[in-house]
């Protein structure tokens, strides 16, 4: 039985990484990689369909969170 997740929305998950941002730079930039794994299609091993099995989490939501965070879908800072 899945977990519902859908909660998992653009703003939240904005909202989410900013929070660990300020938390723990490191751990940040770890999810920035994964983000940026699944904004290009990647699976992260069936992570990603365990974590985010809803139908919004398309590429594209990814592709916008990271936008949201301010990075391109490659995980490069966007004000460079």
């Amino acid at each position: 039985m899945s977990e519902d997740r859908s909660h998992k929305t653009l703003k939240y998950m904005t909202n989410h990484f900013l929070n660990i941002k300020m938390m723990s730079f490191t751990t940040f930039h770890t999810a920035l990689i994964d983000l940026s794994i699944m904004a290009n299609g990647g699976s992260l091993e069936g992570v990603r369909d365990h974590l985010y099995p809803e139908a919004m989490h398309t590429d594209q939501f990814f592709v916008d969170l990271l936008h949201n965070l301010g990075y391109d879908k490659d995980g490069c800072p966007l004000d460079i």
